[in-house]
């Protein structure tokens, strides 16, 4: 299993604690959430290290990764989001994000037509078409025709 992708589930299981704000978070517990999202989706038993969450949380924060987390402590004890409405499932794409999609877009196409790959076809538009809404700021929507 690769580093990352348990750094992912980390990450995704801080973000999901800290948006939920009916509760305070101590590093604790961010802690125990993360061992128990890990055995959950990973089927890792040994737990998290209270290093790797604080570098988590330091990495988050930072521009490294592109999230920009507004992680703040309170009480010197609980960890929370500054703004409310913060997730870093809301980061909105950049310009080359965009423009390397596009190109795995095109890759993909050359596959049209082989049978192996029908499945893909319709994956393909779809991505194709919430790329276009993202560049032009769209949001999708239904048109009924009128006699």
């Amino acid at each position: 299993m690769p580093v990352n992708r348990n750094a992912l589930v980390r990450y995704k299981t801080i973000d999901a604690c800290l948006r939920r704000r009916n509760r305070k978070w101590t590093l604790e517990d961010l802690i125990e959430a993360c061992s128990d999202a890990l055995y959950e989706y990973e089927g890792i038993r040994k737990g998290v290290s209270r290093r790797a969450i604080q570098l988590d949380i330091q990495l988050m924060r930072s521009e490294k990764l592109g999230y920009n987390a507004p992680i703040v402590v309170l009480d010197k004890k609980y960890y929370t989001y500054e703004d409310p409405e913060y997730s870093i499932a809301n980061i909105p794409l950049t310009q080359q994000d965009l423009n390397t999609l596009n190109e795995v877009v095109g890759i993909l196409r050359q596959f049209k037509g082989f049978t192996h790959f029908r499945e893909v076809d319709d994956m393909v538009n779809r991505l194709q078409h919430k790329i276009q809404m993202v560049k032009t700021n769209q949001r999708p929507l239904i048109d009924f025709e009128k006699k």
